[in-house]
């Protein structure tokens, strides 16, 4: 029987824009692979310092520590299409004069060091902005579909970058490579600039950098269901991170192999994880995300008991190639589960955070389960990984990534009750006040409702949130919350999404009363000082 297209992990593809993208993007992964081999070979003939050989690794990684958050910001505020070719073009100039520099054996280790880094920053300004357009090139019900497809394009970028970087290293040198890692950016930049995104128009002002951040950080910590998708990940990526980080050792000490062996490891690890995206979207449609979460992390763990037994190559590898489908299968849910909770005016922050929050759990992971390993022993750090894992399971049951599926992100353009003021964008900070005529018998689903309410003002921006009652006239019942400016108060109305109208009209359904409730708007007196001020 024939499966659904909309079911196809291969469906996204028949998109031209998202097929595009899709292989240029594999080249510029590869490529970006390719420097890291040739970068650190350069740095073996460059100098004899194994620190700088390693602080390569650090100077890759470092900007997506410091400038995820940033990274998010910005791919929310700006136009998306426009961050993608800047960061694109930036890498490609970076790359390229690296290149130059290598050919002309002008390249030392300080200026290795600071391209890599450069080269980082471009990668981690671009990604948010990179991940957040997948929406927009596909219809929703194929969005499962292309992650699990972007996830192909990562993990098998992984597995043959640097295998190819190793050859070209010693067919066309590192200047080569670099140069050739500075074509692969070409791909991306004439997609995205052919690419015509469709326009949104708003009579604001973009957001201030650290207004966006602090914006980002106030949505993450109300919004329940994104909270639940950060904390599975955290919890399984700091037990995956044992089995890649240590496989290199247990190539080495227990299967007795060689890094040549170590490579194919890698490479079926890898052919794994690609398998396990590619068939993902099947899977989604006869089972619920926890299901193959739970289903993915256990044979992963069970995996992880495999390995530490291991000492003979041949079992490995089977056993890699399922730990890769597992890992992948669990990889690609939560991603899912995260795009699917994050509205388009956040998508860029949120996912951010979700980025960085396995970034910084794989970093805690490898270097955790390497200090259990040199004390107790490998296969004692590997099992223990995989009981961890195995236990972790259970947070499932308070947080549920179905949950996210529940969440309607679609703008809802619900308007806010006329205020008669005439204010600057940047007046404030601003008190908002809603009044309320709820009575007795409606009191109860009123305070079951507030809670909803609160999180859903707080997540799209409001500060200092409460609901306060009139002692003296029961029915009467005041919610107060401040905007730092005034437009960021405009702001609030294009935020409100499906979910957030509910909320909202759930409240408004219990007021009772001749007229809507009543939006009133306080001024800081600060603003008013400040025009007599200019005004004298």
């Amino acid at each position: 029987m024939s499966t659904p297209s909309a079911t196809s992990p291969w469906t996204p593809l028949r998109i031209n824009t998202f097929r595009a993208l899709w292989i240029a993007s594999i080249a510029s992964n590869v490529g970006s692979w390719m420097h890291l081999v040739s970068a650190s070979w350069l740095m073996t003939t460059l100098t004899g310092s194994a620190a700088l050989v390693a602080l390569l690794s650090t100077a890759s990684a470092l900007p997506s520590f410091v400038l995820a958050l940033p990274a998010g910001a910005l791919a929310d505020i700006l136009d998306r299409r426009r961050l993608i070719l800047f960061t694109q073009a930036w890498q490609l100039v970076v790359a390229t004069l690296l290149g130059a520099l290598t050919l002309s054996h002008s390249v030392n280790p300080a200026l290795l060091l600071t391209a890599t880094l450069l080269l980082g920053t471009g990668a981690t300004l671009g990604m948010p902005a990179f991940s957040s357009i997948t929406p927009e090139l596909v219809p929703a019900e194929q969005l499962p579909a292309a992650i699990s497809l972007n996830s192909v394009a990562m993990t098998a970028s992984q597995a043959i970058g640097p295998a190819i970087g190793g050859v070209l290293v010693a067919a066309v040198g590192s200047g080569g490579v670099f140069l050739l890692n500075a074509v692969s950016f070409l791909g991306v930049l004439a997609v995205v600039y052919v690419w015509r995104r469709r326009p949104t128009t708003t009579a604001l002002p973009p957001e201030h950098l650290t207004t966006a951040i602090r914006t980002g950080l106030r949505y993450v910590a109300n919004a329940p269901e994104l909270r639940a998708v950060l904390v599975r990940a955290a919890a399984f990526v700091l037990c995956y991170g044992a089995l890649p980080s240590l496989l290199a050792v247990v190539t080495r000490v227990r299967l007795h192999q060689t890094a040549t062996t170590y490579g194919l490891l890698l490479g079926v690890l890898g052919l794994g994880g690609v398998c396990g995206a590619l068939v993902l979207p099947r899977i989604r449609h006869r089972c619920s995300p926890d299901r193959i979460a739970l289903a993915c992390s256990l044979l992963y763990a069970a995996c992880l008991l495999t390995v530490a037994q291991l000492t003979a190559f041949p079992p490995a590898l089977p056993v890699l190639f399922l730990a890769g489908m597992a890992g992948m299968g669990v990889m690609s849910t939560l991603n899912i589960a995260a795009q699917s909770v994050l509205p388009s005016w956040i998508r860029g922050r949120g996912l951010a955070v979700f980025q960085l929050v396995f970034q910084l759990g794989f970093a805690v992971s490898a270097a955790g389960w390497g200090a259990v390993a040199g004390t107790a022993g490998l296969p004692t750090a590997l099992t223990a990984a995989g009981v961890a894992l195995a236990v972790q399971t259970v947070l499932g049951l308070w947080f549920r990534l179905a949950a996210a599926e529940q969440i309607d992100v679609r703008a809802a353009h619900v308007l806010e009750p006329y205020v008669p003021l005439s204010l600057a964008p940047d007046d404030g900070p601003i008190m908002l006040t809603v009044e309320y005529r709820i009575p007795a018998e409606h009191l109860a689903d009123f305070h079951a409702a507030i809670p909803d309410l609160r999180r859903s003002r707080r997540r799209d921006g409001a500060m200092h949130w409460a609901m306060y009652s009139d002692p003296a006239d029961p029915d009467r019942h005041v919610e107060t919350f401040m905007s730092p400016s005034w437009v960021e108060h405009e702001r609030l109305s294009q935020r409100v999404t499906g979910t957030d109208a509910l909320a909202v009209q759930r409240i408004r359904s219990l007021h009772v009363g001749e007229e809507d409730p009543a939006l009133r708007a306080l001024v800081s007196d600060r603003v008013h000082r400040g025009r007599r001020q200019r005004q004298d």
